[in-house]
């Protein structure tokens, strides 16, 4: 397999997984909507609402994954020579290596919590 036909193959998934991601994030965004409109009692309507704020948190741990995928392509692609152009890569995903630009585990656990209250 040459490094085309990978990258080809590595952008598929990462289109894919941004459509899924975004279909997921639909679902739990009408699922939220459609609990405030409920008559049930408040600690199970917090109950659910946990599991929601749950499904953006993974959601977000996916769309990390997918960052690490898109740096790789860059990766390779820079090292072998190829255009990039035609992948229409995010320029952001640029470097594969830890530099000050990049957030902490901590850090970013640190933003979700906040992103999520």
């Amino acid at each position: 397999m040459k490094y085309e036909e990978l990258i080809a193959q590595l952008c598929e998934v990462i289109k894919e997984s941004e459509n899924n991601a975004q279909l997921i994030y639909d679902n739990a965004e009408m699922i939220d909507n459609v609990i405030e409109g409920l008559d049930i009692p408040l600690h199970k309507k917090n109950k659910i609402s946990d599991v929601v704020s749950n499904i953006y948190g993974l959601l977000q741990n996916q769309d990390l994954h997918r960052q690490k995928i898109e740096r790789v392509v860059n990766f390779v692609c820079e090292k072998n020579d190829i255009d990039k152009s035609q992948y229409n890569l995010a320029p952001s995903a640029k470097n594969i290596d830890s530099s000050d630009e990049t957030l902490s585990a901590d850090e970013l656990e640190l933003l979700i919590k906040q992103m999520q209250a």
